[in-house]
């Protein structure tokens, strides 16, 4: 039966995909679906009742080294090879290997190197490119310095290792306790690279990046019982974590203790503070299980894109598993709704004994959706919108957008799932003078926005962890 209503479903989102296609454009008196989904944001988006005002965030922090994917393989002398995924790095062959998979599929990916000295050479060789640049890196960091730079009456707290670059990087309104400072920065290598640009025989379908580090301080989460220990000093009433997904560079018997403190240290804080979760990329599916199974519940919102949810529901046995991508290379918005109802049912408040977890907010390159458990929640459906408007500015490096700049890449028709016949039925015809869209399922709520995709971005590291952060601001616990 599941085959059949998996077939059902696909057809009836090819459909709605041919008729968008193929149908009048109406777009409700604007030029474009581009402009008028930009007048529609700026309609439809407003601040919270209560703004938050002090937001903790940790663990992991860095400086992020960014350079041309293909450029630096040319320097190191890694030739274009047959794309093989990697979980950990070793080698150079190993890093070519794993940067053919990801840049084949336009797929952001992070992997850990393993091999210290192999992975110091790498370093040495992208510091010496022309066109190198460093920016505040770590998907806490990031979040921190998002939310510091946009919301002018919130203070931040960030905890984790800060080397005298992140420091220098950091905005002003970022307050680091003496005891995060470290004499010397932890390094991540972001291999970015364009839209059609080629490697080889390949020709990558989106802008996106390649990460790797060899990171020691952050891939032991050193920092984590020192942030815990100054979240009620500072009195936050939001926190912010992430790093986890470092983890798995250390042994198997180091990162199992690590979660159980992890738990132990979230469990301290008040349940009146919302405390987020920003997953990043994996390839351990027993450490993500366990994360699943240990972390999920403890925390009250999760942050994740396409990969990171493909990756949950396959490591947690759940629905659509290798199917989270379109043929058109960007995810099918029923089935990511299906996954997200998935972690809920399986993991969220009212479903798991205990769970604090009552939030989802799913980001990839082309639009968002933020699931709430009913009721837990408020201002979801205009944060959803400043997440999504804030990752089409931040590609496009522009604060006032210009339409011709972006290009809408979500169906104008989609169906809302694949395994509930109801919504499966039901088709929205997207109007871009009411950008969000709102429905419900089993006591939960959804919210689904699209991005206006940059067609020349400045950009593409730590839009995840910005997006995530603007929409926990606009948000309402």
């Amino acid at each position: 039966m599941f085959n059949n209503l998996f077939t059902y479903g696909v057809l009836v989102i090819a459909l709605a995909y041919i008729y968008s296609r193929n149908s009048s454009k109406d777009w409700h008196g604007v030029s474009s679906p581009e402009t008028g989904t930009i007048a529609g944001w700026k309609e439809h988006i407003t601040p919270p009742a209560k703004r938050i005002s002090k937001v903790a965030v940790g663990v992991n922090g860095n400086a992020d080294l960014i350079v041309s994917a293909t450029e630096l393989l040319r320097t190191l002398g890694v030739d274009p090879s047959k794309g093989k995924d990697h979980d950990l790095l070793n080698s150079l062959q190993d890093l070519g290997e794993a940067f053919s998979f990801f840049f084949e599929r336009g797929a952001a990916a992070e992997r850990f190197f393993s091999n210290e000295k192999v992975y110091a050479k790498v370093i040495e060789a992208a510091d010496k490119l022309p066109n190198k640049q460093y920016y505040v890196g770590g998907n806490a960091a990031l979040s921190g310095q998002k939310i510091a730079s946009i919301i002018p009456d919130c203070q931040v707290l960030f905890v984790g290792p800060v080397g005298p670059k992140l420091k220098r990087l950091f905005h002003e309104r970022i307050t680091v306790p003496t005891s995060s400072l470290a004499a010397s920065d932890e390094v991540h290598l972001i291999m970015e690279y364009a839209k059609g640009e080629t490697w080889g025989s390949m020709t990558t379908p989106i802008a996106t990046r390649f990460i790797t580090s060899n990171d020691q301080a952050n891939g032991r989460m050193e920092k984590l019982e020192l942030f815990a220990d100054n979240i009620k000093e500072f009195g936050a009433d939001m926190v912010i974590l992430s790093g986890l997904h470092l983890l798995p560079g250390q042994s198997e018997s180091f990162w199992k203790e690590r979660l159980k403190d992890v738990v132990k240290e979230i469990e301290k804080i008040p349940r009146s503070i919302p405390v987020h979760l920003e997953l990043a990329s994996l390839a351990d599916s027993k450490f993500m299980h366990q994360v699943m199974e240990q972390i999920f519940p403890v925390v009250n919102s999760l942050g994740l894109n396409e990969q990171e949810l493909s990756f949950v529901s396959s490591a947690g046995n759940g629905p659509h598993q290798g199917v989270i991508e379109s043929e058109e290379g960007f995810p099918e918005i029923g089935v990511v709704g299906d996954i997200m109802h998935w972690i809920l049912s399986t993991y969220g408040q009212g479903k798991l004994a205990g769970s604090r977890l009552t939030r989802v907010h799913f980001h990839s390159l082309s639009f968002h959706v933020i699931a709430n458990v009913a009721g837990t929640w408020g201002n979801s459906k205009s944060a959803v919108g400043i997440g999504t408007r804030t990752a089409s500015q931040q590609a496009c490096e522009e604060t006032e957008m210009t339409a011709e700049k972006y290009s809408l890449k979500t169906p104008e028709a989609f169906a809302l799932s694949v395994n509930s016949p109801p919504l499966r039925r039901e088709i929205i015809m997207y109007d871009p003078m009411n950008p969000i869209t709102t429905w419900q399922r089993d006591g939960m709520e959804f919210y689904f926005g699209p991005v206006l995709v940059c067609k020349v971005p400045g950009r593409t590291v730590g839009l995840g962890d910005s997006i995530s952060a603007m929409g926990l601001s606009y948000s309402e616990f």
